[in-house]
């Protein structure tokens, strides 16, 4: 590893800390500050659970770093018996004063609600600084169609969309009759739609512009091979750039530069690179036709594609010699109302696709812990404003998380001291632990179920990438041997395919 690697390897992981154990602690600190307000007693305040790592005493408070980082706690024995989960008390709960209603809602409510607050700091200044993006999740357009693909057995079968007749260059208007604004909706309508047909086959509804008509398909998806969720078969479509490209290749012969568009294959639109990698496979020793613009100035040229050996093992491929393609980006800038109204919307979705009985999305394909921090590690390594974005995310999914009516979550803890209130009589200590134990049996069982999904995708993607980065080798084009120098630099970008 160098050290560049290493650097990166560090800013990550000083990223997680910040932010996944920031928004852990902001939590646990609501209902800290909250039970100081209310006069409760407060045993300790524990990041993490299980054994401490470390731990310190200040007046009656212990607090401590524990060795579990699956969340955090605050032990108050006035508001639940959680002895079993957190540890023993410091004193007699028993002889403690009971607390009122209002107290326990404040107290148990406080850490979503600190939550929100650090969601809409962020998204505040998010509102500020805009939140990066590019053109291809912006857009709705078709750029690219697969005609087939690999199903969840391995069998390589026809691709839904193309199937069912959408065509490159349609518009995406709304998927199961929900209008979509950009790729970002377009994915997440199909992976989360639970559509069927009368004889029980998934379907999605798709509403698409083609030119001046508005056209209806029923597609029906696969079930993917590799995360078992519904796909289709299409990329989106969007201004394809020239970034750089491998000396005296084809592309260089015919003109191209860095920063070029790619506008045409033989007067076919370019609006993906993998429709230009499919397109030019296929053509070795041919000419091709290839429009580019550059500036405001187009300009028509042709190339020859050549087959070069890209692996270690003898293996070829038809390629021009583009070795990265770029995409135009620009910034979002939403108020931090919008922002937390996207971040709920969309997980109000997912729940109701993990419950809904048609739906393929199960609890395999929830993220744990595990998950948060692989998305906060990945989004550090590339842009400080996107992990913000991430982090608005999980705050506001937290809060909602935490607010649901579960025994041992906060919504729990509400439910238990309404139910005492309205009939006007505490409910049994012994029941309401024996409750609180089983449900935090199950919910620890179900983080660590989805943490090892979570661990597995990570672990498989990453090896998928390992063996294709260290299989691959620099293609060399016409016979200048001094071309050989750009082996070294495709390590660590994707080639033309």
């Amino acid at each position: 590893m160098n050290f560049p690697d290493l650097l990166d390897k560090g800013w990550g992981a000083l990223m997680v800390v910040l932010f996944f154990g920031g928004s852990i602690f902001v939590h646990e600190l609501g209902h800290f500050l909250a039970a100081k307000w209310r006069g409760l007693h407060i045993d300790r305040f524990s990041i993490g659970f299980g054994p401490k790592i470390v731990s310190w005493t200040r007046g009656s408070v212990e607090y401590r770093l524990s060795w579990f980082p699956l969340g955090g706690y605050v032990a108050l024995p006035q508001l639940a018996d959680m002895r079993g989960i957190e540890g023993d008390s410091s004193v007699d709960y028993k002889a403690l004063p009971r607390i009122g209603y209002l107290d326990k809602v404040i107290v148990a409510s406080a850490g979503a609600v600190f939550n929100v607050i650090f969601a809409f700091l962020l998204a505040s200044l998010l509102f500020f600084t805009g939140r990066p993006t590019a053109e291809d999740r912006a857009s709705t357009e078709i750029g690219f169609l697969s005609e087939t693909l690999v199903n969840k057995d391995g069998e390589t079968v026809p691709a839904p969309a193309y199937s069912a007749g959408l065509r490159v260059g349609d518009q995406i208007v709304a998927i199961d009759g929900e209008p979509v604004l950009d790729w970002d909706d377009i994915q997440a309508g199909i992976a989360l739609s639970s559509g069927v047909t009368v004889s029980g086959d998934r379907v999605i509804d798709f509403e698409v512009l083609r030119g001046d008509q508005r056209l209806n398909f029923a597609v029906q998806p696969i079930i993917s091979e590799d995360y078992k969720l519904r796909q289709v078969g299409m990329l989106p479509g969007y201004t394809v750039m020239v970034k750089s490209l491998f000396p005296n290749s084809p592309a260089v012969k015919a003109g191209v530069e860095p920063g070029d568009v790619l506008v045409a294959l033989d007067g076919n639109p370019v609006r993906s690179p993998a429709f230009y990698r499919t397109y030019i496979s296929d053509k070795k020793d041919q000419e091709v036709a290839l429009t580019v613009q550059r500036g405001d100035e187009i300009i028509e040229t042709k190339l020859v594609p050549e087959e070069v050996q890209v692996w270690k093992n003898g293996g070829t491929a038809t390629l021009t010699g583009i070795y990265e393609f770029d995409k135009k980006r620009g910034l979002i800038y939403q108020t931090p109302v919008e922002q937390m109204v996207e971040v709920v919307t969309t997980t109000w979705t997912n729940l109701q696709a993990l419950i809904h009985k048609n739906s393929d999305i199960g609890i395999s394909h929830m993220s744990g812990p595990a998950g948060i921090i692989r998305v906060i590690y990945n989004a550090s390594q590339y842009d400080m404003l996107n992990t913000l974005w991430i982090v608005v995310f999980i705050n506001v999914s937290l809060a909602i998380f935490n607010m649901m009516p579960i025994p041992v979550l906060d919504g729990g803890h509400i439910v238990f001291a309404t139910i005492s209130k309205l009939r006007r009589n505490p409910i049994n200590p012994n029941i309401i632990a024996s409750i609180q134990g089983s449900f935090m049996l199950l919910l620890f069982s179900m983080i660590i179920y989805v943490s090892f999904f979570d661990i597995s995708r990570w672990i498989s993607e990453t090896t998928e990438v390992n063996e294709i980065r260290d299989q691959r080798i620099a293609p060399v084009f016409g016979q200048d041997d001094s071309t050989t120098a750009a082996s070294g630099e495709t390590q660590d970008a994707t080639p033309e395919q």
